[in-house]
């Protein structure tokens, strides 16, 4: 969950998605997920500005965590499209890939109109690609075994915050972004999962 630089770095870059995490339905289109090329996240961000949207501090956070999270998920699901030795775990991996990248164009939008944006230097977006980067050294069944893991932990946490933000989000389009995000989040997770427990008998 989840999920899926300036403004020209972002659409070089990010056509990943995450994610979600990012983040991502039943099926992206049940989700709601409309764009196949979706803008990289910001490296550079603006100065922090007073809130004149009613966006509590909270809620832009969960909003700039999400983008970066999908970030790295599909950096994260692209490798694995490629390195991956079981073809389920492929197949997977492209699945996210394509329903992460599919949701990034609305995610960013938020990410802008909130004003979301972070810094290079950003220590959340350190640790979420630090989190990741083990995935580089590991092969074979030791990789899809990780790369698993990661995407069951990244969308356990997303289904955490994105349940949160359904349940009690103060802002409409966050809320609403939330609400059509977590089926997909609960597919990628149960997929996870399933795939974890037939790689691992």
């Amino acid at each position: 969950m989840f999920g899926k630089t300036t403004s020209g770095a972002i659409l070089a870059k990010f056509a990943v998605a995450t994610g979600a995490i990012v983040v991502m339905s039943a099926g992206a289109n049940a989700a709601g997920w409309q764009s196949s090329q979706p803008p990289a996240p910001p490296q550079q961000g603006t100065p922090r500005q007073p809130d004149t949207m009613g966006m509590s501090g909270r809620e832009e956070d969960f909003i700039k965590d999400v983008a970066q999270a999908t970030q790295i998920e599909i950096e994260s699901s692209k490798l694995a499209a490629t390195k991956a030795s079981n073809p389920e775990v492929k197949a997977f991996a492209e699945k996210l890939v394509k329903e992460h990248t599919e949701a990034s164009a609305e995610l960013m939008a938020l990410v802008h109109s909130k004003n979301a944006m972070w810094s290079a230097d950003d220590p959340g977006m350190k640790a979420k690609k630090q989190k990741h980067e083990s995935l580089q050294k590991l092969t074979g069944a030791e990789f899809d075994k990780e790369y698993l893991e990661d995407m069951i932990n990244d969308h356990e946490a997303a289904m955490v915050l994105f349940g949160k933000q359904s349940q009690s989000g103060k802002d409409a389009a966050i809320k609403a972004f939330a609400d059509k995000t977590l089926p997909t989040l609960r597919d990628h997770l149960k997929m996870a999962r399933d795939l974890r427990a037939k790689i691992t008998k």
